[in-house]
């Protein structure tokens, strides 16, 4: 082996550990990122769970109106959605009437209809 071939094999190598080291750590970073152990949530104290049986009233009542308040917004949504539709269908006509055809469309399409018979059937037979 010469002293090139030697050196190339040696550069590949470098390059192969270093590619297969950044994938490794790569996916030991996802799945660092999507474990449970960092994202466990804190546990709760008793006495804190007995607080918030009071305020669930109140809770209640803002999340009632705050569902409310979205269900509007989410209607006047499709509303505007609807309207805007509708405005467009109608201010665009229909795209046969609107076309006109050029002037090189014309004049091939003229070319094909006065083409000689025998040439017009073996066109449609392919």
């Amino acid at each position: 082996m010469t002293d090139q071939m030697g050196t190339v094999l040696l550069i590949s190598g470098v390059g192969t550990a270093l590619l297969f080291a950044a994938l490794a750590g790569l996916i030991g970073l996802m799945y660092l990122l999507t474990s449970q152990t960092l994202f466990r949530p804190a546990p709760v104290a008793a006495d804190a769970a007995m607080d918030t049986k009071d305020k669930t009233a109140d809770t209640d009542a803002v999340q009632k109106r705050d569902d409310v308040d979205a269900e509007r917004d989410r209607q006047r949504r499709a509303v505007a959605i609807a309207v805007a539709t509708a405005c467009a269908r109608a201010e665009r006509a229909p795209m046969l009437l609107t076309s006109v055809s050029s002037g090189w469309r014309r004049f091939h399409h003229s070319r094909r209809l006065n083409q000689p018979q025998s040439r017009a059937r073996t066109r449609t037979q392919r």
